[in-house]
């Protein structure tokens, strides 16, 4: 992120749930996202004030109680609650879906729910995001001018260093494509689903990508043209954007009570979960 400035509700000024989505649409403008997704408040009174704000990667039942339980009356996610609307709403997602019971829960409690999703994937604060959690000199973007992915320096770290340096950065125990001796130059990361960056990672030359998760296929055609990956996870790669939500907010509403949900990952390596 750029440096903090005092944003316009710095002095004691009441935010209620609208002002907080306008806050972050001009960080994060719902014009850079999809056609299909569904940036900006999906679920919650527009006139609520802000009592305290819970900031997590996923919209899920049990993180709308935990937010309830914190005292945060909104709960702003990197994922939307949903993409197609549910067609039922009920406390179990076994008799809806994991969005229905999302949506049910939020408003029982009287959680507002906001997502800023594809429109921070691909802003600057994230690709910045993620070359400073691997410690690397970015270098631009992947998908010029202003798409997705970022272009990163790896100065010649060998493919089993940068794999350890994900290791840590992402909390996860990836998947490694490629040779381990291989020393690397360009880097590609792509957070979340790596789907067609692939090929166009593979066509500006990058010797290796680290992504959330990717088919089978498409790593066959990295491997075989070269192109090492590392595959940290779709949570995991993602996971950071809940603390990027919150300095975005703190940035502009300091006065704002906020919190970060802690979350484990959703898989664990078969021999490296807890005893």
């Amino acid at each position: 992120m750029g440096p903090v400035r005092p944003g316009p509700f710095s002095k004691g000024g009441i935010l209620n749930v609208s002002e907080l989505e306008q806050l972050l649409l001009a960080r994060f403008p719902a014009e850079d996202a999809e056609s299909w997704d569904r940036p900006g408040l999906l679920v919650g009174n527009p006139r609520d004030e802000v009592l305290a704000v819970a900031c997590a990667l996923d919209p899920t039942p049990h993180a709308i109680r935990r937010a309830a339980a914190a005292g945060a009356n909104v709960l702003v996610t990197h994922h939307p609650a949903f993409l197609d609307a549910p067609s039922r709403m009920t406390p179990e997602a076994t008799t809806s879906s994991q969005a229905g019971a999302a949506v049910f829960e939020a408003a029982r409690l009287g959680v507002s729910l906001i997502a800023m999703h594809t429109n921070l994937d691909r802003s600057e604060a994230a690709l910045d995001q993620q070359a400073s959690l691997l410690c690397l000199v970015r270098m631009g973007r992947l998908v010029e001018p202003d798409g997705y992915g970022a272009l990163l320096d790896a100065g010649g770290l060998t493919l089993d260093e940068l794999a350890k340096r994900a290791a840590a950065a992402y909390g996860c125990t990836p998947a490694v494509w490629g040779e381990d001796s291989r020393k690397l130059g360009v880097v590609a990361v792509c957070s979340g689903s790596l789907g067609s960056l692939g090929e166009v990672a593979r066509m500006r030359g990058v010797d290796c990508v680290i992504a959330g998760e990717a088919g089978y296929h498409r790593l066959l055609e990295l491997d075989c043209a070269g192109v090492a990956a590392i595959l940290v996870g779709h949570d995991a790669s993602e996971r950071p954007y809940a603390g990027l939500l919150a300095d975005t907010i703190r940035a502009e509403a300091p006065d704002t009570r906020i919190q970060i949900l802690d979350e484990g990952l959703r898989w664990h390596a078969f021999g490296t979960g807890s005893e």
